[in-house]
């Protein structure tokens, strides 16, 4: 037993070595503050050329993005990867050569590339579908293209995969047998037996505008995506977080500065939840003008959330009792230290203690009385609940 703990103690030094040695970086970049930066200015975001979309394996030794051809709109993948402790040039990813391809994603085991892919039909149309390349013996493997249920005969564009195996990404399926219809709307399928399920969208997120440029957290807990709003802040990042009954709660528009007046799409978390990579576009009246891949830190990214939802209570009048709330009741994805308060003070015969999490009290007076939950986090972020008691004789 000895020799065990012993072994185990050794690999978790060399484990500690390691990350001393080789420490996590992203191209050597400083690391952003909550206020939106262009990313590795002069290596990936070049003045004039339109990036968007960009995607590391979880280990942060490999990136992708997109670069899109204003001319004819076509687009090409470029890779880089962490060798020796040193970043390479990115350039044209080599499997993907020649081909018209948008909206690199890795996925959250490391192994796969997800993108989209165009061709031409016969109509000389494009259609577009989501494709997937393997990592294999050192190099990658031939790109396959996903089969139904993910491709469909509309277009789906880019996806984004949980660690169980479960897709998400957005499509114009909905649009089927509706003319002049080109609306983008969210889905999911899962994997069950090695095998995709039907797609389904996403109901509580979907709406008469577009939803699109898809990114879903690993632990299935979040989502990002972007959403036309209106023709003054044009496209804008939305997130909505997933609650104790597996129900997506409606989904929020970030806030300034990294929504702004542009477009702003294509969202992409770091595997440990602490940056936000995205797209911003600058559209003028002759089009697109300017395309950056942008990050910051996620200090403004995530709130407090509801995650466990309270339902009404009645309590009969001039009789004592005692609620206990659920501890996660409010959760963060980024932060587990969240102050909870509520206005108990406006009802004298209320009390709420938020270490037990109890809400306990003899009511005086008959009535329908709103009590407001609030949770705070470390960066000052909150978040308001409100539930109703009544109170009956």
């Amino acid at each position: 037993m000895t020799k065990i703990l012993l072994s185990y103690i050794f690999i978790l030094g060399l484990m500690g070595c390691a990350s001393r040695e080789e420490p996590v970086d992203y191209l050597n970049q400083n690391l952003p503050g909550a206020t939106p930066v262009i990313f590795a200015p002069d290596i990936v975001s070049l003045k004039g050329r339109f990036e968007h979309g960009i995607s590391f394996t979880p280990d942060t030794r490999q990136l992708a993005f997109g670069i899109l051809n204003p001319s004819d709109f076509s687009g090409s993948i470029f890779y880089s990867e962490k060798t020796s402790g040193k970043w390479t040039t990115p350039e044209i990813f080599k499997s993907l050569e020649n081909k018209s391809v948008f909206l690199p994603y890795f996925t959250p085991d490391g192994e796969s590339l997800l993108y989209a892919q165009s061709i031409a039909d016969t109509n000389n149309l494009y259609v577009t579908d989501i494709w997937r390349v393997k990592q294999e013996n050192g190099g990658w493997g031939v790109p396959k293209k996903m089969h139904v249920p993910i491709n469909s005969t509309s277009r789906e564009a880019n996806a984004s995969m949980t660690y169980d195996g479960s897709l998400y990404f957005s499509s114009n399926r909905n649009c089927q047998g509706i003319e002049n219809c080109s609306t983008a709307d969210l889905f999911y399928s899962t994997m069950e037996d090695k095998t995709y399920q039907s797609a389904k969208g996403v109901s509580e997120l979907n709406s008469p505008n577009d939803e699109e440029s898809v990114f879903i957290s690993p632990n299935e807990d979040y989502i990002l995506f972007c959403r036309y709003t209106d023709d003054n802040s044009f496209v804008d990042l939305y997130i909505s977080y997933r609650d104790y009954h597996k129900q997506w709660t409606p989904a929020v528009a970030l806030d300034a500065p990294i929504n702004s007046k542009d477009w702003d799409r294509r969202p992409f978390v770091s595997i440990d939840n602490k940056f936000l990579f995205f797209t911003r576009l600058q559209i003028g009246e002759k089009g697109l003008t300017e395309s950056d891949i942008y990050w910051t830190n996620t200090s403004k990214v995530f709130k407090p959330f509801v995650f466990h939802p309270l339902e009404d209570i009645t309590v009969p009048l001039g009789e004592k009792f005692t609620l206990t709330l659920p501890s996660d009741y409010f959760k963060d994805i980024d932060n587990g230290n969240l102050v909870l308060d509520c206005n108990h003070d406006q009802f004298d015969w209320l009390t709420f203690d938020n270490k037990n999490m109890t809400l306990s009290g003899v009511p005086a007076y008959e009535g329908h009385f709103e009590l407001t939950f609030t949770a705070v986090d470390e960066f000052m972020n909150r978040t308001e609940d409100s539930i109703s008691i009544s109170v009956t004789k």
